[in-house]
Protein backbone atom coordinates (compact mmCIF):
# COMPACT_ATOMS: atom_id res chain seq x y z
CA UNK A 1 0.00 0.00 0.00
CA UNK A 2 2.50 2.55 0.66
CA UNK A 3 4.05 1.84 -2.61
CA UNK A 4 0.88 2.08 -4.10
CA UNK A 5 0.51 5.91 -2.57
CA UNK A 6 4.30 6.91 -3.57
CA UNK A 7 3.63 5.93 -7.13
CA UNK A 8 0.45 7.79 -7.39
CA UNK A 9 1.82 11.20 -6.10
CA UNK A 10 5.19 10.56 -8.18
CA UNK A 11 2.59 10.01 -11.34
CA UNK A 12 0.77 13.57 -10.44
CA UNK A 13 3.35 15.62 -9.85
CA UNK A 14 4.76 14.39 -13.13
CA UNK A 15 1.94 15.44 -14.55
CA UNK A 16 1.75 19.22 -14.06
CA UNK A 17 4.46 19.79 -17.11
CA UNK A 18 1.97 18.41 -19.11
CA UNK A 19 -1.42 20.49 -18.13
CA UNK A 20 0.79 23.42 -18.12
CA UNK A 21 1.63 23.12 -21.57
CA UNK A 22 -1.81 22.02 -22.86
CA UNK A 23 -3.04 25.13 -21.34
CA UNK A 24 -0.06 27.23 -22.05
CA UNK A 25 -2.19 29.92 -24.67
CA UNK A 26 -4.33 30.55 -20.93
CA UNK A 27 -1.56 29.42 -18.28
CA UNK A 28 1.87 30.23 -17.34
CA UNK A 29 4.05 27.59 -17.69
CA UNK A 30 5.17 26.34 -14.06
CA UNK A 31 8.31 27.83 -12.92
CA UNK A 32 10.51 24.59 -12.05
CA UNK A 33 12.49 27.06 -10.05
CA UNK A 34 10.20 27.38 -7.28
CA UNK A 35 8.02 25.26 -5.23
CA UNK A 36 5.04 27.08 -5.48
CA UNK A 37 2.23 24.67 -6.92
CA UNK A 38 -0.54 26.43 -9.67
CA UNK A 39 -3.62 27.76 -7.82
CA UNK A 40 -6.59 27.02 -10.25
CA UNK A 41 -9.05 29.93 -10.91
CA UNK A 42 -11.80 28.36 -8.94
CA UNK A 43 -9.45 27.98 -5.58
CA UNK A 44 -8.47 31.71 -6.60
CA UNK A 45 -11.90 33.00 -5.97
CA UNK A 46 -12.63 30.84 -2.87
CA UNK A 47 -13.06 32.38 0.31
CA UNK A 48 -14.41 29.62 2.65
CA UNK A 49 -16.37 26.74 2.93
CA UNK A 50 -20.26 27.01 3.43
CA UNK A 51 -19.95 25.68 6.88
CA UNK A 52 -17.99 28.57 7.98
CA UNK A 53 -19.41 30.95 6.02
CA UNK A 54 -21.37 33.30 7.78
CA UNK A 55 -22.99 34.36 4.67
CA UNK A 56 -24.27 30.96 3.62
CA UNK A 57 -27.90 29.41 5.49
CA UNK A 58 -30.63 27.50 4.64
CA UNK A 59 -34.46 27.81 4.91
CA UNK A 60 -36.90 26.62 6.57
CA UNK A 61 -40.56 26.72 5.84
CA UNK A 62 -44.16 26.51 7.86
CA UNK A 63 -47.40 27.89 7.39
CA UNK A 64 -48.75 31.47 9.52
CA UNK A 65 -52.25 31.72 10.91
CA UNK A 66 -54.44 34.59 9.96
CA UNK A 67 -52.53 35.41 6.61
CA UNK A 68 -52.16 32.18 4.95
CA UNK A 69 -54.27 30.79 1.98
CA UNK A 70 -57.70 31.89 1.35
CA UNK A 71 -59.62 31.57 -1.90
CA UNK A 72 -60.54 34.72 -3.75
CA UNK A 73 -57.77 36.88 -1.65
CA UNK A 74 -53.97 37.37 -2.81
CA UNK A 75 -51.72 38.39 -0.24
CA UNK A 76 -47.97 38.31 -0.96
CA UNK A 77 -44.09 40.57 -1.63
CA UNK A 78 -44.38 41.66 2.58
CA UNK A 79 -42.33 44.11 3.93
CA UNK A 80 -39.57 43.89 6.27
CA UNK A 81 -40.98 43.23 9.77
CA UNK A 82 -40.94 45.40 12.57
CA UNK A 83 -41.35 45.37 15.90
CA UNK A 84 -43.22 48.29 18.50
CA UNK A 85 -43.93 47.24 21.79
CA UNK A 86 -45.27 43.92 21.84
CA UNK A 87 -46.01 43.43 18.75
CA UNK A 88 -44.68 42.62 14.67
CA UNK A 89 -45.79 44.80 11.88
CA UNK A 90 -45.64 43.91 8.40
CA UNK A 91 -47.22 45.20 5.23
CA UNK A 92 -48.14 43.53 2.16
CA UNK A 93 -49.85 43.48 -1.27
CA UNK A 94 -53.25 42.11 -1.10
CA UNK A 95 -55.63 41.33 -4.61
CA UNK A 96 -58.88 40.07 -5.24
CA UNK A 97 -57.85 40.06 -8.83
CA UNK A 98 -59.07 36.73 -10.80
CA UNK A 99 -56.05 36.94 -13.29
CA UNK A 100 -53.02 38.99 -11.56
CA UNK A 101 -52.49 39.22 -7.78
CA UNK A 102 -50.67 42.27 -7.80
CA UNK A 103 -53.15 44.27 -9.65
CA UNK A 104 -56.01 45.93 -8.76
CA UNK A 105 -54.47 46.04 -5.29
CA UNK A 106 -54.28 48.05 -2.15
CA UNK A 107 -51.31 47.83 0.95
CA UNK A 108 -52.48 46.44 3.77
CA UNK A 109 -51.13 45.56 7.19
CA UNK A 110 -50.94 42.84 10.15
CA UNK A 111 -49.62 42.41 13.66
CA UNK A 112 -48.72 39.38 15.50
CA UNK A 113 -47.29 38.81 19.18
CA UNK A 114 -45.05 35.38 18.22
CA UNK A 115 -44.50 35.84 14.07
CA UNK A 116 -46.77 32.70 13.57
CA UNK A 117 -49.94 33.44 14.54
CA UNK A 118 -51.24 36.74 12.74
CA UNK A 119 -54.18 39.53 12.63
CA UNK A 120 -55.07 41.03 9.61
CA UNK A 121 -56.00 45.14 10.49
CA UNK A 122 -56.72 46.60 7.79
CA UNK A 123 -55.39 48.60 4.42
CA UNK A 124 -52.87 51.03 5.28
CA UNK A 125 -52.32 52.67 1.89
CA UNK A 126 -55.36 52.48 -1.32
CA UNK A 127 -55.32 53.19 -4.70
CA UNK A 128 -55.01 56.54 -6.20
CA UNK A 129 -58.97 57.43 -7.61
CA UNK A 130 -59.53 57.50 -11.14
CA UNK A 131 -56.83 60.02 -12.96
CA UNK A 132 -53.92 59.84 -10.59
CA UNK A 133 -50.86 58.21 -10.73
CA UNK A 134 -51.78 55.21 -8.74
CA UNK A 135 -55.41 54.32 -9.67
CA UNK A 136 -55.24 50.78 -10.88
CA UNK A 137 -52.41 49.42 -8.20
CA UNK A 138 -50.01 49.92 -5.18
CA UNK A 139 -48.40 46.95 -4.58
CA UNK A 140 -44.97 45.68 -3.18
CA UNK A 141 -44.24 47.83 -0.42
CA UNK A 142 -41.53 48.11 1.85
CA UNK A 143 -41.22 50.20 4.97
CA UNK A 144 -38.21 52.68 6.67
CA UNK A 145 -38.26 53.66 10.07
CA UNK A 146 -36.86 57.27 10.77
CA UNK A 147 -36.89 60.48 12.92
CA UNK A 148 -39.59 58.88 15.41
CA UNK A 149 -41.79 58.64 12.15
CA UNK A 150 -42.58 55.49 9.79
CA UNK A 151 -42.32 55.74 5.81
CA UNK A 152 -43.85 52.79 3.60
CA UNK A 153 -42.25 53.18 0.05
CA UNK A 154 -44.25 51.54 -2.97
CA UNK A 155 -44.68 50.72 -6.93
CA UNK A 156 -47.29 52.27 -8.02
CA UNK A 157 -49.13 51.69 -11.45
CA UNK A 158 -51.77 54.06 -13.35
CA UNK A 159 -54.58 52.33 -15.31
CA UNK A 160 -53.74 54.10 -19.00
CA UNK A 161 -49.87 53.80 -17.61
CA UNK A 162 -48.99 51.34 -20.45
CA UNK A 163 -47.02 49.37 -17.79
CA UNK A 164 -45.08 52.53 -16.66
CA UNK A 165 -44.23 52.04 -12.81
CA UNK A 166 -43.23 54.61 -10.31
CA UNK A 167 -41.96 54.21 -6.73
CA UNK A 168 -44.11 56.17 -4.73
CA UNK A 169 -43.88 57.43 -0.24
CA UNK A 170 -46.37 57.45 2.13
CA UNK A 171 -45.91 58.68 5.92
CA UNK A 172 -47.43 58.46 9.12
CA UNK A 173 -46.57 58.90 12.55
CA UNK A 174 -47.24 55.54 14.42
CA UNK A 175 -47.34 52.14 12.36
CA UNK A 176 -51.05 52.20 12.64
CA UNK A 177 -51.37 54.85 10.02
CA UNK A 178 -53.14 57.23 9.03
CA UNK A 179 -50.43 57.18 6.18
CA UNK A 180 -50.10 60.46 4.07
CA UNK A 181 -49.25 59.68 0.69
CA UNK A 182 -46.18 62.20 -0.69
CA UNK A 183 -47.92 64.25 -3.81
CA UNK A 184 -45.39 63.02 -6.64
CA UNK A 185 -43.46 59.69 -6.57
CA UNK A 186 -40.21 59.65 -5.24
CA UNK A 187 -38.62 58.05 -7.98
CA UNK A 188 -39.32 57.55 -11.55
CA UNK A 189 -37.98 55.45 -15.12
CA UNK A 190 -35.38 56.69 -16.76
CA UNK A 191 -37.57 58.02 -19.80
CA UNK A 192 -35.81 57.11 -22.85
CA UNK A 193 -36.17 54.57 -25.73
CA UNK A 194 -39.43 54.68 -28.31
CA UNK A 195 -42.83 52.68 -27.15
CA UNK A 196 -46.27 52.59 -29.00
CA UNK A 197 -49.82 51.31 -27.52
CA UNK A 198 -49.91 47.41 -27.98
CA UNK A 199 -52.94 47.29 -31.02
CA UNK A 200 -54.58 44.35 -28.94
CA UNK A 201 -53.67 44.63 -25.55
CA UNK A 202 -54.96 47.48 -23.13
CA UNK A 203 -52.05 49.26 -21.33
CA UNK A 204 -49.43 47.29 -22.72
CA UNK A 205 -47.04 48.51 -24.84
CA UNK A 206 -44.32 47.61 -27.63
CA UNK A 207 -40.96 48.92 -27.71
CA UNK A 208 -40.04 50.68 -31.12
CA UNK A 209 -36.58 51.66 -29.35
CA UNK A 210 -34.99 49.88 -26.67
CA UNK A 211 -34.02 52.18 -23.83
CA UNK A 212 -32.42 52.29 -20.35
CA UNK A 213 -32.46 49.41 -18.25
CA UNK A 214 -35.37 51.03 -16.15
CA UNK A 215 -36.80 52.93 -19.10
CA UNK A 216 -39.99 51.17 -18.17
CA UNK A 217 -40.61 50.21 -14.39
CA UNK A 218 -38.49 51.23 -11.00
CA UNK A 219 -40.13 49.00 -8.88
CA UNK A 220 -39.91 46.48 -5.93
CA UNK A 221 -38.07 49.75 -3.41
CA UNK A 222 -36.67 49.00 -0.44
CA UNK A 223 -34.62 52.08 1.88
CA UNK A 224 -32.12 51.70 4.24
CA UNK A 225 -30.06 54.09 6.85
CA UNK A 226 -26.19 53.58 5.99
CA UNK A 227 -23.35 55.57 6.26
CA UNK A 228 -25.14 58.42 7.17
CA UNK A 229 -27.83 58.06 3.88
CA UNK A 230 -30.68 56.92 2.43
CA UNK A 231 -29.99 53.81 0.03
CA UNK A 232 -32.73 53.98 -1.82
CA UNK A 233 -32.36 50.35 -4.21
CA UNK A 234 -35.17 49.28 -6.74
CA UNK A 235 -35.48 46.72 -9.85
CA UNK A 236 -35.55 48.56 -13.47
CA UNK A 237 -37.13 47.02 -16.04
CA UNK A 238 -35.85 48.81 -19.52
CA UNK A 239 -38.37 49.27 -22.29
CA UNK A 240 -37.65 46.49 -25.24
CA UNK A 241 -36.78 44.38 -22.45
CA UNK A 242 -37.43 40.43 -23.53
CA UNK A 243 -37.28 38.44 -20.59
CA UNK A 244 -38.50 39.32 -17.17
CA UNK A 245 -35.65 37.29 -15.79
CA UNK A 246 -33.08 39.71 -16.99
CA UNK A 247 -34.05 42.74 -14.20
CA UNK A 248 -31.55 44.31 -12.25
CA UNK A 249 -31.29 46.69 -9.39
CA UNK A 250 -29.77 50.06 -9.20
CA UNK A 251 -29.58 52.88 -6.07
CA UNK A 252 -30.66 56.05 -5.73
CA UNK A 253 -29.49 57.92 -2.10
CA UNK A 254 -30.93 60.62 -0.52
CA UNK A 255 -29.92 62.99 2.57
CA UNK A 256 -33.51 62.62 3.76
CA UNK A 257 -35.90 60.00 3.81
CA UNK A 258 -38.41 61.99 1.84
CA UNK A 259 -35.65 62.80 -0.87
CA UNK A 260 -34.80 64.10 -3.21
CA UNK A 261 -33.41 60.54 -4.39
CA UNK A 262 -30.66 60.75 -6.86
CA UNK A 263 -29.96 57.29 -8.99
CA UNK A 264 -26.17 56.41 -9.01
CA UNK A 265 -24.53 57.19 -11.91
CA UNK A 266 -23.08 53.17 -11.56
CA UNK A 267 -26.62 51.80 -11.93
CA UNK A 268 -27.48 48.98 -12.58
CA UNK A 269 -25.29 47.78 -9.44
CA UNK A 270 -26.56 44.16 -9.93
CA UNK A 271 -26.77 42.06 -12.99
CA UNK A 272 -29.29 39.62 -11.78
CA UNK A 273 -32.00 39.72 -9.05
CA UNK A 274 -36.06 39.87 -9.18
CA UNK A 275 -37.09 41.15 -5.50
CA UNK A 276 -35.11 43.64 -3.36
CA UNK A 277 -33.38 41.68 -0.23
CA UNK A 278 -30.85 44.53 1.80
CA UNK A 279 -29.76 44.75 5.28
CA UNK A 280 -26.67 46.27 7.52
CA UNK A 281 -23.90 43.34 7.75
CA UNK A 282 -21.43 44.20 9.39
CA UNK A 283 -19.57 47.23 8.46
CA UNK A 284 -21.83 47.02 5.26
CA UNK A 285 -24.35 45.86 3.27
CA UNK A 286 -25.44 42.47 2.28
CA UNK A 287 -28.22 41.40 -0.18
CA UNK A 288 -30.06 38.43 -1.10
CA UNK A 289 -30.24 38.34 -5.13
CA UNK A 290 -32.69 36.28 -5.47
CA UNK A 291 -34.13 33.96 -8.58
CA UNK A 292 -33.23 36.43 -11.94
CA UNK A 293 -30.36 36.50 -14.06
CA UNK A 294 -26.95 35.39 -13.98
CA UNK A 295 -26.19 35.46 -10.14
CA UNK A 296 -29.31 34.10 -9.30
CA UNK A 297 -29.80 32.66 -5.65
CA UNK A 298 -26.47 34.22 -4.45
CA UNK A 299 -25.84 36.17 -1.19
CA UNK A 300 -23.84 39.46 -1.99
CA UNK A 301 -22.05 42.10 -0.19
CA UNK A 302 -20.81 45.38 -0.66
CA UNK A 303 -18.76 47.77 1.86
CA UNK A 304 -20.05 50.83 0.06
CA UNK A 305 -23.56 50.42 -1.03
CA UNK A 306 -22.12 50.11 -5.11
CA UNK A 307 -20.07 47.72 -5.51
CA UNK A 308 -21.83 44.00 -4.60
CA UNK A 309 -19.34 40.58 -4.71
CA UNK A 310 -20.50 36.92 -4.41
CA UNK A 311 -19.90 35.46 -1.19
CA UNK A 312 -22.19 32.57 -1.76
CA UNK A 313 -25.05 30.84 -3.20
CA UNK A 314 -28.30 29.65 -1.50
CA UNK A 315 -31.30 26.86 -1.59
CA UNK A 316 -34.62 27.53 -1.78
CA UNK A 317 -34.71 31.33 -1.45
CA UNK A 318 -37.87 32.47 0.35
CA UNK A 319 -40.28 34.43 -2.90
CA UNK A 320 -40.39 37.98 -1.93
CA UNK A 321 -39.22 37.78 1.33
CA UNK A 322 -39.39 40.24 4.16
CA UNK A 323 -37.41 39.36 7.43
CA UNK A 324 -37.36 40.53 10.51
CA UNK A 325 -33.83 42.79 11.25
CA UNK A 326 -34.00 44.17 14.12
CA UNK A 327 -31.45 46.66 13.06
CA UNK A 328 -32.47 47.51 9.83
CA UNK A 329 -32.97 51.20 10.82
CA UNK A 330 -29.66 52.17 12.72
CA UNK A 331 -27.09 52.46 10.48
CA UNK A 332 -25.02 50.08 12.65
CA UNK A 333 -21.35 49.72 12.77
CA UNK A 334 -21.61 45.98 13.27
CA UNK A 335 -25.09 45.01 11.62
CA UNK A 336 -26.21 41.60 13.22
CA UNK A 337 -28.58 40.17 10.70
CA UNK A 338 -31.72 38.15 10.53
CA UNK A 339 -33.44 34.50 11.73
CA UNK A 340 -36.64 34.68 10.02
CA UNK A 341 -39.24 36.60 8.23
CA UNK A 342 -42.50 35.93 5.69
CA UNK A 343 -42.37 35.19 2.20
CA UNK A 344 -45.18 34.24 -0.25
CA UNK A 345 -46.20 31.11 -2.28
CA UNK A 346 -48.28 31.08 -5.19
CA UNK A 347 -48.66 31.62 -8.47
CA UNK A 348 -49.64 34.83 -10.65
CA UNK A 349 -53.41 34.37 -9.92
CA UNK A 350 -53.14 33.06 -6.12
CA UNK A 351 -50.58 34.45 -3.11
CA UNK A 352 -50.32 33.46 0.39
CA UNK A 353 -48.31 34.28 3.21
CA UNK A 354 -45.99 31.32 4.82
CA UNK A 355 -43.28 32.17 7.36
CA UNK A 356 -39.21 31.23 6.65
CA UNK A 357 -36.36 30.23 9.19
CA UNK A 358 -32.88 30.73 8.50
CA UNK A 359 -29.31 31.47 10.24
CA UNK A 360 -28.46 34.63 8.76
CA UNK A 361 -27.62 36.03 12.03
CA UNK A 362 -24.09 36.67 13.53
CA UNK A 363 -23.29 33.74 15.84
CA UNK A 364 -25.86 31.40 15.03
CA UNK A 365 -25.58 27.67 14.91
CA UNK A 366 -25.73 26.75 11.11
CA UNK A 367 -28.17 23.90 10.18
CA UNK A 368 -26.89 21.97 7.81
CA UNK A 369 -27.47 18.13 8.61
CA UNK A 370 -29.81 16.38 5.97
CA UNK A 371 -32.22 15.38 8.35
CA UNK A 372 -33.37 19.29 8.83
CA UNK A 373 -33.67 19.38 4.81
CA UNK A 374 -35.16 16.75 3.31
CA UNK A 375 -36.28 18.65 0.42
CA UNK A 376 -32.62 18.90 -0.94
CA UNK A 377 -32.06 17.58 -4.12
CA UNK A 378 -35.97 17.22 -5.05
CA UNK A 379 -37.16 18.94 -8.34
CA UNK A 380 -39.68 21.82 -7.79
CA UNK A 381 -41.75 20.32 -10.11
CA UNK A 382 -42.62 17.41 -8.75
CA UNK A 383 -43.59 18.84 -5.85
CA UNK A 384 -46.14 20.85 -7.53
CA UNK A 385 -47.66 18.59 -9.56
CA UNK A 386 -46.89 15.19 -8.57
CA UNK A 387 -50.17 13.53 -10.32
CA UNK A 388 -48.09 14.68 -13.64
CA UNK A 389 -45.01 12.24 -12.15
CA UNK A 390 -47.39 9.30 -11.28
CA UNK A 391 -46.22 9.48 -7.49
CA UNK A 392 -49.06 9.60 -5.39
CA UNK A 393 -49.31 12.74 -3.37
CA UNK A 394 -49.23 11.15 -0.19
CA UNK A 395 -45.63 10.12 -0.67
CA UNK A 396 -44.44 13.85 -0.66
CA UNK A 397 -45.94 14.55 2.92
CA UNK A 398 -43.95 13.36 6.04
Amino acid sequence: MKNKKMVSVVVSLSLLPLFACNAESKMKLIDKSTSTPPVSAAMQRHEVDDSKNDLYARFSYQPVKGLGYEQGVHRRDPSSIIKVGDYYYVWYTRSEDPKLSWLNADIWYATSKDGITWQEQDIAVKRGVDGEYDDLSVFTTNILVANGKYYLTYQAEKKDGYEINVVAMAKADSPEGPWQKLAKPILTPTYDGEWKPHPKWDNKLVAVKSGSWDSRMVHDPAVIPRFGKYWLYYKGHGIGDTMWADSKWGVAVADHPEGPYIKSPMNPITNSGHEIWVWPWKEGIAAIVDWAGPEKSTVQYSDDGINFYVKSTLEDVPPAGGAYIADKFDDPKDGQGFSWGLAHYGRSDWAFLVRFDTQLKQGMKKKLGWKQFPHYSTIRDVMVAPDKFNIPRDSLVK
